[in-house]
């Protein structure tokens, strides 16, 4: 895994309380290849008006601010690589929904608990495990399906619509659960009395998991994946419950799983017609990079992926997993070794490429693994594919080449200046060649957007004190009022 640097107006309550309390109840599904009728058109009619109570200003604000503020407190994976992939994935996903045309975002959390969120505007966030653990590309869009369904069927407004939240108290304890994915330890932090508003919240779920399952198994048919993934995922799930109710899925703790959703789920399925044969060469590529990148135990990962090929499994995403897990516990020798011969096999492939030069900087062969990069950017940069422009500016940053960096990390801002690594990654560079105005600047970007919103105001007042433009003191000083305002409505939580 690439070597990264270390990173005014009151929303209501209630609807700030919906979103935490969805978000730490998130669930998944499953899905398939467009139906030529669907039996189960129909979705359940639960009696909403939930559009009158969240607009779409609000929920595009509403969402920003929970991401921001999740990411405090969660391991966001900053990869490009394996962000780009969810967000190919779930964009493809979106086009056949309603939202269609709509700009939804996709993330990544560092976790090995099997569980995904969303919240309002069209943020999607699932953990690392529903990647790696998932067996078929198939299981893993029936997860995106189902929440991008949770977002078109306004389901965090349904909450604000029968719940009964008026506590500031409730806030800070549904955040954490969303934190820890766990709806026990929101009714801790909340106490016996108040549990019961935790429960009422949950209770909705079973209505809208049903709606979302729905809505995902057509929305995955239309996408070109496999329907019947959908049982099989929930079956394995509660089978793995079964075998260990104390390492059951976070998923099956925090939503029950019952044998009625699989059997419904299984009847649904039938309606589609047999999916079509998928290539999985992206998804097994991107599955191996989580699984050798993320794993706690390196030479577990490692033995993993050598065990497939001893038996004969010798396909790229296994070597190239296990080429780059032994990159990452340290053996960079025979990872150089095995790499070339990967490279020489698949000459194009970038994500081989990508994983061969940061090897070659992480055993400190500076100049080689700059010079592959380099050579790599400007082949891809050629052809239109900025894929590798963060990871050589990451790897310019991280050797002392900020000048060369600069511009590249500005480019790669323009096309998401949302992605908080980009701004801490230009403070950086900026820094070190002397300009701290700019510096400091960018680190306000990369604490607001982070969650950290004192040190976020502190890094924009620096900015501003070393300022003589009178443009850019104005600018600065509308940035300190905004973020200024949103802390004192979040200091009231």
């Amino acid at each position: 895994m690439t070597a990264y640097l270390t990173p005014k107006k009151r929303i209501k309550t209630v609807l700030l309380s919906a979103v935490i309390a969805f978000a730490s109840s998130g669930s998944l599904s499953i899905g398939t290849v467009q139906a030529q009728v669907d039996n189960f058109d129909q979705l359940p009619d639960l009696g909403s008006n939930a559009a009158n109570f969240l607009s779409d200003f609000e929920a595009e604000q509403l969402g920003k601010s929970f991401i921001r503020q999740s990411r405090y407190r969660l391991p966001y994976v900053s990869d490009p690589e394996l962000v780009g992939y969810i967000n190919r994935l779930g964009n493809r996903l979106l086009e056949v929904s309603d939202d269609a045309g709509k700009e939804y975002n996709f993330y990544l959390i560092d976790n090995n608990a099997i569980n995904a969120f969303a919240v309002p505007g069209g943020h999607i966030a699932m953990h690392t495990a529903i990647l790696t653990k998932s067996e078929s590309e198939s299981e893993l869009a029936s997860v995106v399906a189902h929440e991008i369904a949770h977002v078109t069927q306004s389901h965090i407004s349904r909450k604000f619509e029968n719940s009964q939240y008026d506590s500031w108290l409730a806030i800070g304890a549904l955040l954490a659960a969303a934190a820890s994915g766990s709806a026990q330890a929101a009714q801790a932090a909340l106490g016996v009395s108040q549990a019961s508003i935790i429960d009422r919240q949950l209770s909705y779920s079973r209505a809208y998991e049903t709606e979302a399952d729905a809505l995902g198994i057509r929305l995955l048919s239309r996408a070109g994946f496999d329907p019947s993934a959908m049982p099989v995922f929930f079956k394995r799930l509660l089978t793995e419950s079964r075998i260990s109710e104390s390492h059951a899925p976070e998923f099956i703790r925090s939503h029950p799983l019952t044998i009625n959703r699989i059997s419904e789920s299984a009847e649904r399925v039938r309606a589609y017609p047999q999916a079509q044969k998928q290539d999985e060469s992206e998804f097994l590529l991107m599955q191996a990079k989580a699984i050798a990148g993320y794993a706690k135990d390196k030479a577990a990962a490692r033995d993993r992926f050598h065990e497939q090929i001893k038996l004969g499994k010798d396909t790229l995403a296994n070597r190239y997993g296990y080429g780059m897990a032994l990159a990452e516990n340290g053996e960079f020798e025979k990872a150089r070794a095995f790499l070339n011969r990967l490279q020489r096999d698949y000459p194009d492939n970038v994500s081989v490429a990508l994983v061969r030069a940061d090897n070659e900087l992480n055993a400190g062969n500076i100049d080689e693994g700059l010079a592959q990069l380099k050579k790599l950017y400007d082949t891809q940069n050629a052809i239109g594919n900025n894929l590798v422009d963060i990871y050589y500016a990451n790897a310019l940053v991280l050797t002392e080449r900020n000048r060369e960096a600069i511009p590249i990390i500005q480019a790669a801002l323009k096309n998401d200046n949302s992605e908080p690594y980009f701004h801490i990654l230009l403070a950086r560079a900026y820094g070190k060649t002397g300009d701290n105005l700019r510096s400091y600047h960018a680190r306000g970007e990369y604490h607001y957007l982070s969650g950290n919103y004192n040190f976020a105001i502190q890094q924009y007042k620096r900015a501003f004190r070393l300022t003589t433009s009178e443009y850019e003191r104005a600018r600065l000083a509308a940035r300190i009022e905004a973020v200024e305002d949103e802390l004192e409505i979040i200091s009231k939580l």
